[in-house]
């Protein structure tokens, strides 16, 4: 477990650990202990099973309970004989919720959005979540219902609530949620979560500040009351002596931007392309005494009486700019959005934030500095192999010509860090992604690099998951936990008011090679004159964007809930997206999109293969999503919707000549859904389901790399086919290499021409991207990780065990189109459409489009 020399007693610790098939079925008799032979409280929930039952990802939770200032310790799990015994007890009636851990109470209104800590000594604090309009007037809080427990156990309870914030006019102003997750040495992690509910106007598929649906607010804060407090001590950072501060005059630290060389750079911009931050880093007020300023403080705040203690802590502090403190004789304020602003705060409809606030009740400000820098547990990476965790893991990676190019994205000189710096991609709505920097490729040496956001393209959650397991270095769980965090915020398009097809889905990576502007995150903007993709000016989220499997690995490494949520929300939003399940119009939509041109086709008597599906990326990510939510939820309907899927788009009697593969500007994607299938074989052969969904799978992907193996080549020794003809196209070779390694424990046969094929696609794509300042991009190192793994040769149970000859049922099968099926498929829509009926619904639908 790596720490960093600072004061952990009483840090909180959550983590997940995959294990064995078989291991473990029972969280209940658990016991961790320490080095020393310590027990620490342990409170356990499985994250995901395997087909017998046992536990494949278990979540840990517990409490440090003693300093831990070396380089590492270590923690030891073991089946015990006993039971943890709960220790809170819980009560409640129609005014109040209690929760008591020993002498420790959180005590919460049941419908309104505060709480009162007491503690051994009789002390009493309360507390309370606040938001402001954009006049700097109080809202008012509705809860849904009470609050609930969520979970609850000897280390933790979570206490949630949701509801509606008001503005002082009355009308609804924003969705909140509040988690309070009450520890059981009294320490409270207050969960804030603002979120606009509506949608975007977005008027001609542009999605700049300033859109109708947006929401403006005036500051959301933590607040405190500490009535008759003698003096205040502030820790700027943990390395530094903290200082005093009497409580008499009022104390103030406020962080404006990131503090960062471009601290003022266009990406801080508002609906008028105003750059917002008024100054470098933060400004230390403290009464009438002039200013101190700063770059980037990771404070804690600490308010004390003789008898009484109370310390505060904004995780993420500088990074989420703007954050503040506020103290004076009565209060202590921490802003997650502070009022002291140059604009009003503009939530896109769809957006959300979420933000936390450390609260020590009764602790030094000292006991809260691990919250600037929490403890990062790290299992053996053979631990990883020897469990199954990730498909084609080698504990043996770390040291190859792959692993080498990779590690740049943590080493190299722009590094993922570094790249943060360059266009400052800081700030509330801004933190945790990544710097698109391939789209500078064809800017000028001195022009300013585009803004440019990356939005998950490609998964980078999961290379970075994978190899935080293969390398055990913190830097890349840092990296992934915070655009996780940024993604289920907002990358996801969190309305159900919008076109079915956008509604929960995952907006583009911004335009290539053009400037974001006012668009922010979300592809697409006004303010240039044309999209950079022939044809296309505006749009939404889109199938051929949807990343869930990095999502997925997030929740099962630290037991995020948020990130399995978003599994979810964007399977059911890929599911509406491809099924079109909705009313008459929809039906009538997909059959003008789908349908039409088969039937044009037919009446030409040209030959159409009977596939639904396209043969592209999108139906790839499709796949992919349903894989995930089946893992995650365990729901076979995930899985027979994902067999559906492949044997609709592919077949074993497939002539891949047909499909016209080679094209390769317009086909190249069909690596992404074969990609896909391989692993759903994978699944399957993990799982021991030899079935007929995995015989016709098995047949089909091999017709196809076959064909791959006899006719693909490099992508830039067709550059007359392609639009930027760049090495991320040399980075994308890599992943014809690794469906070749697979295709060969698939297809023995063939298996040395297959890796023949393979070997020499990797070593022409190793020597290109050793030599290349391009391979320092973000886009070329996410692709690197996203398919790194098959390269190395390894043993894969059932994977590459014969299935046997194709069954008659799919032998005989027809992959062309017929009159038959075309009308069944229209009769299909038609009743569909017509049963889903309804006059207010059609209205609703139209609505949506007639408002794009």
């Amino acid at each position: 477990m790596g720490t960093t020399g600072t004061e952990r007693s009483g840090e909180p610790l959550q983590f997940g650990i995959p294990l064995q098939k078989g291991a473990l079925k029972d969280t209940s008799c658990l016991e961790l202990t320490s080095e020393a032979g310590r027990s620490l409280p342990v409170q356990a929930f499985t994250l995901s099973s395997w087909p017998d039952g046992s536990i494949r990802w278990l979540c840990l939770k517990t409490l440090i309970p003693t300093s831990c200032n070396q380089s590492d310790f270590s923690l030891t799990l073991t089946e015990a004989g006993f039971k943890y015994q709960d220790t809170q007890k819980i009560s409640q009636n129609n005014e109040k919720l209690s929760v008591l851990y020993g002498v420790n109470e959180l005590l919460v209104n049941n419908d309104a959005l505060d709480w009162q800590w007491t503690g051994q000594k009789g002390e009493c604090f309360c507390s309370r979540l606040k938001l402001n309009d954009k006049e700097d007037k109080a809202c008012s809080a509705k809860l849904d219902e009470n609050w609930q427990i969520e979970s609850t156990g000897p280390v933790t309870t979570k206490l949630s609530a949701k509801g509606w914030w008001f503005c002082s006019k009355g009308n609804r102003l924003a969705r909140f949620s509040c988690h309070l997750n009450f520890y059981a040495n009294g320490l409270v992690v207050v969960e804030a979560v603002i979120h606009n509910p509506r949608r975007a106007q977005h008027s001609g598929g542009l999605w700049d500040l300033g859109d109708p649906g947006s929401i403006l607010f005036g500051g959301m804060y933590v607040e405190t009351d500490i009535v008759g407090f003698q003096y205040f001590r502030l820790s700027l950072n943990s390395d530094q002596t903290p200082r005093s501060f009497s409580a008499d005059q009022k104390l103030s630290l406020h962080q404006e931007s990131s503090g960062g060389e471009n601290w003022n750079s266009r990406n801080h911009v508002n609906a008028k392309r105003q750059v917002l931050p008024r100054y470098r880093g933060f400004r230390l007020r403290h009464g009438q005494h002039a200013p101190e300023q700063g770059f980037r403080a990771e404070p804690v705040l600490e308010a004390r009486t003789a008898d009484s203690i109370v310390s505060l802590s904004i995780p993420k502090f500088w990074q989420n700019f703007p954050s503040a403190f506020e103290a004076n004789c009565s209060t202590l304020r921490a802003w997650l959005f502070p009022s002291d602003r140059r604009d009003d705060y503009e939530l896109q409809g769809g957006e959300r934030k979420s933000q936390r606030v450390v609260l020590g009740y009764g602790l030094p400000l000292n006991k809260l500095n691990w919250s600037h820098s929490p403890l990062v547990p790290i299992l053996s990476r053979k631990h990883y192999e020897g469990a199954g965790a990730f498909p084609w893991f080698r504990a043996d990676a770390k040291g190859d010509r792959l692993q080498g190019l990779i590690m740049r994205g943590v080493d190299g000189s722009q590094n993922f860090f570094q790249k943060r710096e360059i266009i400052d991609e800081y700030g509330w709505r801004n933190f945790g992604d990544l710097f698109a920097d391939h789209e500078t490729l064809y800017q000028q040496p001195r022009e300013q690099p585009f803004i440019s956001h990356y939005n998950n393209q490609y998964d980078p959650i999961y290379g970075f998951a994978r190899q935080f397991a293969l390398t055990g270095d913190m830097r890349w769980h840092e990296l992934m936990d915070d655009l996780a965090r940024h993604v289920t915020d907002i990358d996801i398009y969190h309305t159900e008011e919008d076109r079915v097809e956008y509604n929960n889905g995952l907006f583009w990576h911004t335009d290539h090679y053009l400037d974001a502007h006012s668009a922010t995150h979300r592809t697409f903007s006004k303010h240039n004159a044309s999209s950079s993709t022939p044809g296309q000016t505006g749009g939404g989220p889109g199938p051929e964007h949807c990343y869930t499997t990095g999502l997925l690995y997030h929740y099962w490494i630290t037991g995020n809930t948020d990130s399995a949520q978003a599994v979810l929300k964007l399977a059911n939003w890929m599911r509406d997206s491809f099924e079109s399940n909705g009313g008459l119009l929809a039906q009538l939509l997909a059959l003008k999109k789908q349908e039409l041109p088969n039937l044009k086709a037919l009446v030409k008597g040209q030959a159409t293969l009977v596939h639904r599906y396209p043969f592209t990326r999108a139906t790839g990510n499709y796949l992919n999503t349903l894989l995930d939510a089946w893992l995650l939820t365990g729901d076979q309907e995930w899985r027979d919707q994902a067999e559906r899927v492949i044997r609709q788009s592919i077949h074993p009697n497939d002539d891949p000549a047909q499909r016209d593969l080679l094209n390769v500007e317009i086909s190249w994607s069909y690596l992404v859904l074969l990609t896909s299938i391989t692993r759903y074989l994978f699944i399957k052969a993990e799982r021991e389901e030899q079935d007929e969904h995995t015989q016709f799978a098995h047949h089909a992907l091999v017709r196809y790399t076959r064909w791959m193996s006899q006719h693909e080549q490099p992508f830039l020794a067709q550059k007359d086919q392609l639009e930027f003809p760049n090495h991320t196209w040399t980075a994308q070779d890599i992943r014809k290499a690794s469906l070749l390694y697979i295709a060969s424990y698939l297809d023995a046969e063939h298996a040395n021409e297959y890796q023949r094929k393979a070997d020499t696609l990797l070593e022409g794509s190793f020597n290109i991207l050793e030599r290349s300042p391009e391979t320092d991009y973000t886009r070329i190192l996410v692709i690197l990780m996203q398919n790194q793994g098959p390269q190395k040769p390894m043993a894969i149970p059932n994977l590459a065990t014969d299935v046997g000859a194709l069954s008659p049922s799919i032998a005989e099968m027809k992959n062309s189109l017929t009159w038959t099926t075309l009308l069944n498929r229209i009769l299909r829509r038609l009743i569909i459409g017509l049963l889903a009926f309804s006059p207010k619904k059609e209205k609703a639908w139209l609505k949506t489009r007639l408002n794009r």
